[in-house]
């Protein structure tokens, strides 16, 4: 009954908030609604098995270190084929990348879902990762196609909002559903993503795309080669991209690392069944909405973001020093709760910033930066999967150093970006 009371809280205040900030925030276009929906509805289908994952490794007799790994294979090939996807968006447009990957992904999930084995598991994460990291890159790219520099910002922020909001109810559905059946909740989250990618085709439509007259296999195939977008991006890498890439890869690293301990860490040390685990992402998620939607808007709309995101980063290291130091339950519990709120911030602070470095080869870049946000996530969930077996609050002090790290890479990427402004001036 509590629980029941707590979704139907969690609901009613979340569509309130969202429909205050789009009220607010004027969104009257005619494509970046249709972006929302879609954005939205694939965070809320992603996540359904979340929840139950740690459960499943369990049932399958997998050693601990096993959630790290298969998450590390997913991003191994979603860093591979990132750039590829940013590379190609321009030839068969950003929307079509997205219903391509949708659809990969629900097959991908599918081989998930009947996976006995170590070896399984690990071609079914290697298998989805190829279409992860498109679905990003189309999200973005479309956004950038079809919004004038002046809301590319404020889209990101609603955009990381609704995906928090859905998000949370992602866990929460798939949790309820898993304590009923976690193969019934795997089978759901199929069905959904081949559902999306229908409505995608149907929902958003690209402005012109180049034609490729007279192409030939093999130049199809080695425009496949996921390496030659690296090798076509060392053009347009100067040294502030290359700090903007390295403060996203630590970022994520230390967010992965910390992500995904903490759903094994409950659910090992405390015995959560999915639907706790649903229920407290569902909390996570309305102090997501909440900052998103606040905070994060004014830093995009008032501060200098490169500035900004330093403290943001400060505050994510000092909660991490008191999460290591704590052991009760309700305490670590609170304090996580937070610490996923103010974590929630940083990532439409990297988009914006991704959208400003350079116009013209923004698919190339985009492309570059979610292959960075890969090997981020890769060593992350190695890392968080191998230490967890030394101790379960070693993959947390992990994260604190490579936030610390990330921070050193904030502050020369914002002198680097003064000295810029500098010159021009």
């Amino acid at each position: 009954m509590f629980q029941e009371e707590g979704v139907f809280l969690f609901c009613t205040y979340s569509i309130r908030y969202i429909m205050l900030t789009m009220n607010e925030l004027e969104i009257q276009k005619k494509y970046f609604p249709r972006l929302l929906i879609i954005v939205g509805l694939y965070a809320l289908i992603a996540n359904f098995v979340h929840p139950v994952s740690p459960a499943f490794y369990q049932s399958l007799n997998l050693p601990d270190f096993m959630f790290g790994v298969a998450f590390a294979c997913m991003m191994t090939t979603n860093f591979l084929f990132s750039p590829f996807w940013g590379n190609i968006s321009k030839r068969i447009g950003p929307s079509r990348i997205v219903v391509i990957c949708l659809f990969g992904y629900a097959i991908g999930q599918f081989f998930f879902m009947m996976s006995k084995n170590s070896f399984h598991l690990a071609f079914a994460r290697l298998f989805a990762g190829i279409f992860t990291g498109g679905m990003e890159v189309g999200f973005i790219l479309y956004n950038i196609e079809h919004s004038s520099e002046e809301e590319r910002g404020t889209h990101l922020a609603l955009a990381a909002t609704v995906t928090a909001v859905l998000t949370a109810f992602g866990f929460m559905i798939g949790g309820t559903i898993g304590d009923i059946s976690i193969r019934l909740d795997m089978m759901v989250q199929i069905i959904s993503l081949f559902s999306l990618s229908l409505l995608t085709f149907f929902l958003l439509k690209d402005h012109q795309v180049e034609k490729i007259e007279n192409q030939t296999l093999k130049e199809a195939l080695k425009e496949s080669n996921p390496l030659a977008s690296f090798m076509k991006a060392k053009g347009i890498i100067t040294g502030g991209i290359i700090l903007f890439l390295l403060l996203a890869l630590f970022m994520n690293f230390g967010t992965t690392a910390y992500d995904q301990s903490f759903n094994y860490y409950i659910r090992d040390q405390f015995g959560f069944p999915p639907s706790y685990n649903g229920l407290l992402k569902g909390i996570v998620g309305l102090i997501t909405l909440f900052m998103n939607s606040t905070v994060c808007v004014y830093l995009l709309r008032k501060t200098n973001i490169y500035h900004s995101i330093i403290y943001v980063i400060l505050i994510l290291c000092l909660m991490l020093m008191g999460i290591t130091q704590i052991n009760a339950i309700v305490p670590f519990i609170i304090l996580n709760v937070i610490f996923f709120g103010f974590n929630a911030i940083y990532k439409p602070l990297l988009q914006s910033m991704v959208s400003d470095q350079d116009q013209k080869n923004a698919g190339l870049l985009v492309g570059v930066y979610q292959s960075m946000i890969a090997i981020g996530s890769v060593f992350g969930a190695l890392v968080s999967g191998f230490l967890y077996k030394e101790g379960p609050k070693y993959p947390f002090i992990c994260s604190l150093v490579v936030f610390m790290i990330a921070m050193v890479f904030a502050i020369l990427l914002y002198r680097n970006r003064k000295e810029k402004q500098n010159e021009r001036n």
